[in-house]
């Protein structure tokens, strides 16, 4: 089997190059049969949760999120090819966004509550009010200037492909 290459991303949303590296040399030792610790399991794919460098390169999310699936196939258990993929967003974590002051950014409070409720209701967890893609595409944040926010090109990035996991 052969090591995924995944793109580099300097901005935007991206995990950390270190923590998908030693996922994936599991995965493959795991594919192969070979021993680097512990077998990887479908379980493991579906919980795998990445940390976003604040500063420095990263893995593409999309490119990594679509190899985890597809890696369900190779691993011990893997559910039956007829079985429904799960969606990208099942088991990550929230996302990190650059904090701004001196430029125009988002609410930090408000961009976090709805952040909570997406990944709540992507990753099946109970919530009071369980997000909808229109509620994504129509949300509008209150924007900050001199004090935290958060960068809007990022909170943007993630609402539109949020918006492509509740659909």
């Amino acid at each position: 089997m052969l090591r995924p290459q995944f793109r580099v991303r300097r901005m935007g949303q991206r995990y950390d190059c270190a923590q998908v590296d030693a996922l994936v040399d599991r995965i493959v030792a795991t594919a192969e049969r070979r021993s680097a610790g512990p077998d990887v399991t479908v379980g493991d794919l579906r919980q795998a949760a990445f940390g976003t460098p604040v500063f420095g390169p990263g893995y593409s999310i999309e490119e990594v999120d679509n190899f985890l699936t597809e890696a369900e196939r190779w691993l011990p258990g893997a559910p039956p090819p007829s079985a429904p993929a799960p969606s990208v967003a099942v088991g990550r974590s929230a996302p990190q966004f650059t904090p701004v002051r001196l430029r125009e950014g988002y609410d930090v409070g408000q961009v976090d509550d709805l952040v909570d409720r997406v990944m709540a209701t992507v990753n099946g967890q109970p919530v009071s009010r369980p997000v909808t893609a229109q509620e994504v595409r129509d949300v509008q944040f209150r924007t900050v200037r001199l004090t935290e926010g958060y960068d809007m090109s990022e909170v943007d990035a993630f609402l539109d492909e949020a918006a492509t996991w509740l659909v």
